[in-house]
């Protein structure tokens, strides 16, 4: 009996040397459905911006960002802006990425919900001068935006642009650290930007 086993031996090693190259191949064709991502031209105007990505099919997935406003280096507006933002969005993705293991790839559009919350110091006059009291913004928009997402095996490039309506208290900086509104006084929002990321 124990001979039969040992005989058996070398054919279960050849069993499982012969469909390794199989279980590899399967492995890399693994296909990433979420990836987080992180907004680098942020940190540049004084906040920091997270979004998880999660896709539920190869056209649809959903995107959720927090964002923690003083948690970076305002060189654009320098106003010591202190707060949070939260934005939400539903992705279809239109052109996949051809030749990405990934749900996550390829051109896409999306409508998305921007809320910006925080404290800030408007900027000094133009004569050096001090300008007016701390403010506070509370500020929605709602923006349309198309954008384009390459996935490179585990890393995310993710660029993107778009616009739409936007209410609340305003901004005398006209920053809302995702959006700005053009012209300064009207409730229309316009975004771009791009974030690198880890897809998984």
């Amino acid at each position: 009996m124990l001979k039969k086993h040992i005989l058996l031996f070398p054919f279960i090693v050849l069993l499982l040397l012969s469909s390794w190259p199989l279980n590899a191949q399967m492995a890399t064709k693994r296909t990433t459905k979420n990836d987080i991502k992180v907004t680098l031209l942020s940190l540049g105007s004084g906040s920091s911006r997270f979004t998880y990505e999660r896709a539920f099919s190869p056209k649809h997935s959903t995107e959720l960002t927090v964002g923690v406003i003083g948690w970076g280096w305002d060189f654009i507006n320098h106003t010591d802006s202190k707060g949070m933002l939260y934005k939400a969005a539903f992705k279809w993705n239109l052109i996949p990425q051809k030749n990405a293991n990934s749900w996550l790839a390829g051109f896409y559009v999306k409508p998305e919900v921007v809320w910006a919350l925080f404290d800030y110091q408007p900027k000094a006059l133009p004569d050096g001068s001090s300008a007016a009291s701390p403010g506070h913004t509370n500020q929605v928009a709602l923006l349309a935006e198309c954008g384009y997402e390459l996935v490179l095996k585990w890393f995310v490039f993710d660029a993107y642009t778009g616009m739409g309506p936007s209410f609340g208290t305003g901004n005398a900086n006209n920053y809302f650290h995702s959006f700005m509104l053009y012209p300064h006084h009207w409730p229309l929002a316009f975004t771009a930007g791009f974030r690198i990321g880890v897809a998984f």
